[in-house]
């Protein structure tokens, strides 16, 4: 039995938000704090340091649970763009939600439901909770640990992302 990777999965998923957006749409995947260092190593670059956000972060480790039929996975991830940490709430929304996070969220669940590689094949399907970050820079992150990111960002938080994964498709 061939068993999908799914790191790889969500890049061809996040190649295709993009593509159907028409914006570029970074792609990392790791520990947050492995990611993180790779956000600070694309700072030190001009070029790639324009091309971090937006992003969508899919956050390791994750288990994997193959005694079924499906390869049975519960994915935490993120989708950001920076913002400036005077922003109000409205005009977070009006800056970061409304024109970018809320259009990928939404291109994001419908490109998880209709790329074939899971058994949810509807955007209802598509189970997690989703919940708005403004201002997630800094403080508060992970608890008393603080932010593990050195940018203020805006974000959708997506949480207990549970798919079926088809293993024949794979």
């Amino acid at each position: 039995m061939k068993t999908p990777v799914i790191i790889d999965l969500f890049r061809t998923i996040t190649t295709k938000v993009g593509t159907n957006l028409n914006m570029p749409v970074n792609y990392l995947h790791g520990h947050p704090k492995e990611i993180t260092a790779t956000l600070t190593e694309m700072t030190r670059n001009p070029t790639a340091s324009a091309q971090k956000y937006p992003l969508i972060a899919l956050f390791q480790d994750f288990e994997e649970d193959l005694s079924g039929d499906f390869l049975k996975v519960k994915l935490q991830m993120i989708i950001a763009v920076m913002t400036k940490n005077t922003l109000s709430a409205p005009d977070r929304y009006a800056v970061s939600f409304r024109p970018f996070l809320y259009p990928i969220y939404g291109e994001l669940i419908k490109v998880i439901s209709r790329s074939g590689y899971f058994n949810e094949s509807t955007e209802k399907q598509v189970k997690h909770i989703k919940v708005d970050r403004l201002f997630w820079g800094r403080n508060g992150l992970y608890g008393n640990e603080g932010n593990i990111f050195n940018d203020y960002i805006d974000c959708i938080e997506i949480k207990d992302l549970r798919l079926n994964v088809k293993l024949k498709n794979c």
